[in-house]
């Protein structure tokens, strides 16, 4: 047993996970015509749709809740405010928007413009991934494989792996068969 575990932890611990981890910060989850560099509007069609996402939130719209929580993560076409991202994300994940508790698993996990705090981090890439977001099941996966914030799982990091897969995550099916490789059951 013991060596099972060295083997895989000599085996990820080299990072050779495939995936989109919580190390990488991905925001290809909102709409991008905001953004003023489009060849599309100007700086007055920016703000109006900036306003509408304002409205669309303050209405329930968790959509326009999660496109501003990046815009104001973010910083680019809006002053960078991570306290006002944070509470947009968190009100976006209440609703029901993966793609915000997802973020909010990596800022937390990470400790991005909040007090680090694993285990809140982890409880929202669980919330993202039990949502069908593939790509938290893997990095949770990643989590448990590592025992990073958590006791190691390599039983819970396989079925992660597997469930990821199975949505779609090539990284996560590459990961699967390097667990299922070193005989993990």
């Amino acid at each position: 047993m013991i060596k099972i575990f060295m083997s895989i932890g000599l085996l990820f611990s080299i990072n050779l996970f495939a995936s989109e981890d919580h190390a990488n910060h991905d925001h290809s989850h909102h709409d991008h015509s905001h953004h003023s560099h489009s060849h599309q509007g100007t700086a007055e069609d920016t703000q109006k749709k900036i306003q509408a996402y304002i409205k669309g939130c303050d209405e329930g719209d968790i959509k326009s809740c999660n496109n501003l929580a990046v815009l104001y993560d973010l910083g680019e076409v809006v002053e960078q405010d991570k306290d006002k991202a944070i509470k947009l994300y968190t009100k976006a994940c209440s609703g029901g928007n993966r793609y915000s508790c997802s973020t909010l698993g990596e800022l937390y996990f990470k400790g991005d413009g909040v007090k680090q705090d694993k285990s809140k981090g982890i409880d929202f890439y669980t919330k993202a991934c039990e949502s069908e977001h593939y790509n938290s099941c893997n990095t949770l996966a990643i989590i448990y494989i590592k025992g990073d914030g958590v006791k190691q799982d390599v039983s819970r990091a396989k079925s992660l792996f597997f469930k990821a897969c199975n949505g779609g995550n090539e990284g996560a099916c590459q990961n699967y068969e390097r667990v299922k490789k070193v005989g993990v059951k």
